[in-house]
């Protein structure tokens, strides 16, 4: 290990000579050679978030270092930065041009991140478009999905390589013993269907216990699920288009349906009352109480509540030998939420990656890096250590180590999961509730609605200085709406007030992007 870290030590210097000679003109032809070890191993410089601190630098790291490196050929400068102060970190990084890493590692998308843009807008990003036609030379990356990245997308140039995540992660789980029990033996299709799930979870027993104690959706002031509901309408995923122009959904008829029907499931006492006032940090736990029947959110938040169920031996009420479950139906009137199909992006950057040469190699180990083998070394670690193959040769995880211990602790955030959220040889042995989970995604997929806007909003500087500010007057209003605080002309004169306070202007760069990208 120590011999190891001597390496790294000595690669972290060879790399900060050779960006100081460059920034001093100590090339006398103007001419950069791409970063290699004595050997001849191609250096790239990375800088990554530590949600531990033990970052590659635990027992046994060592192998994990020496199989991605002999794997993809690349030797890594990692600078872990510690994630509660990365954001500010990442400002001072992209001031400090002669100590620039070769690869960001960015969260968030380009709407939270306007130092981000007008870095870009300088010139600050290598252009990786063009690049990643290359379908032999980057075999994995190649694949991304065009409409994901769009919002990655500055001037025109894709700035970006993201981090994928599950499209269709959003839509609705209940209680499957609860429906059985209410005599709802096939999942809800329709919003009619689902209110009268709902309904019959607060009013007709569904616990059998013969008291007026439950109620059927579970919402907190966490206003996600009411963005997954407008869906079911037809609203649309923020923005929609509507006769070859980008329109916010809030100015759709649409929209005005779906929080009719959401101010009904209020006045009928189908949510808590005081919802919008309950900490979003409690999501989940109603559910896991008994208290509510319905979860609207991500997948893996229904998943979880079935954990709960089965790690807590929490009877089902029709029969008490075995566990409650839920159901993970996901989409209703054939649509659902979208994410926006990643969570986190790289760069490349110029002042880094000074050659073509560099910015491939770059390239090259985030391609490597979604590879089975690696993504079975960043998210599993190592065979006999932290996890073993079992007789149908499927992963199982071992849960002796906590995860600041493990070897492999960091490596995940070198992996775009592109085309593959996981890797499927050897794949992960899964329960009932993952493999259900699993299929959701899979499912929602196909009818996830999208954000048109995603790779526009971006490039809108109104937007960036108003964005997140003029959001919450509709956020707030649409909640005020539901509860009854306001009546329809309160909404149209919040509606007014984010249109006055830069709301229009934002529609008007939106669409002027949006025509020139047609």
């Amino acid at each position: 290990m120590k011999k190891r870290m001597k390496k790294a030590t000595a690669l972290t210097l060879a790399s900060a000579m050779a960006l100081s000679m460059a920034a001093c003109g100590g090339n006398s032809d103007n001419q950069e050679t791409a970063s290699t070890t004595e050997d001849g191993t191609p250096v790239i410089t990375f800088m990554a978030p530590s949600f531990y601190g033990t970052d590659l630098a635990n027992e046994n790291s060592d192998q994990v270092i020496e199989k991605y490196e002999d794997y993809t050929g690349i030797s890594v400068d990692w600078q872990w930065e510690n994630n509660d102060t990365y954001s500010e970190k990442l400002g001072l990084t992209l001031m400090d041009k002669s100590n620039m890493p070769m690869i960001l590692t960015v969260s968030g998308d380009l709407t939270t991140n306007t130092n981000i843009v007008d870095a870009a807008q300088r010139g600050a990003f290598w252009d990786l478009s063009e690049f990643l036609k290359d379908s032999e030379a980057y075999p994995n990356l190649s694949q991304y999905n065009k409409d994901v990245a769009k919002a990655l997308t500055v001037d025109g140039q894709l700035i970006g390589v993201y981090r994928a995540r599950a499209i269709g992660r959003y839509g609705l789980s209940y209680r499957t013993d609860w429906a059985e029990a209410v005599g709802i033996t096939e999942a809800p299709q329709t919003v009619e269907e689902v209110y009268d799930m709902l309904y019959k979870f607060t009013y007709n027993d569904p616990d059998g216990n013969g008291q007026d104690d439950t109620y059927g959706l579970e919402l907190t002031k966490y206003t996600g699920p009411l963005d997954i509901i407008q869906t079911w309408f037809g609203v649309g995923n923020q923005w929609v288009e509507q006769d070859g122009q980008l329109v916010p959904v809030h100015q759709t008829e649409e929209y005005m349906e779906a929080l009719n029907w959401m101010r009904k499931i209020y006045e009928d006492g189908l949510v808590r009352q005081d919802w919008a006032t309950i900490d979003s940090g409690t999501f989940g736990e109603a559910c896991n109480k008994g208290e509510a029947g319905a979860y609207i959110d991500v997948m893996d938040g229904g998943k979880r509540i079935w954990n709960y169920f089965t790690n807590n031996n929490i009877p089902s009420v029709v029969d008490s030998s075995k566990t409650a479950t839920m159901t993970l139906s996901g989409a209703v009137n054939g649509k659902t939420l979208a994410t926006s199909g990643f969570n986190g992006f790289y760069l490349i950057t110029k002042d880094g990656a000074k050659t073509e040469e560099d910015v491939k190699n770059c390239l090259t180990f985030l391609d490597k890096m979604c590879d089975d083998e690696m993504l079975v070394l960043a998210d599993y670690g190592l065979e006999g250590v932290t996890y073993d193959l079992n007789e149908e040769g499927k992963v199982v995880t071992r849960t002796d180590l906590e995860i600041s211990e493990a070897p492999q602790v960091g490596l995940n955030q070198a992996v775009c999961y592109i085309p593959n959220l996981s890797a499927t040889t050897p794949e992960l042995e899964k329960n009932e509730a993952t493999l259900a989970q699993d299929a959701a995604y899979e499912a929602n997929e196909s009818v996830a609605v999208m954000n048109p806007a995603a790779g526009y909003l971006a490039n809108s500087e109104t937007n960036a200085e108003v964005g997140t500010d003029i959001q919450q007057i509709l956020d707030d209003a649409r909640t005020q709406y539901i509860c009854g605080q306001l009546d329809e002309a309160g909404l149209e004169s919040a509606f007014q007030q984010w249109s006055d306070r830069g709301g229009a202007q934002v529609i008007e760069e939106v669409n002027e992007a949006y025509a020139a990208d047609k």
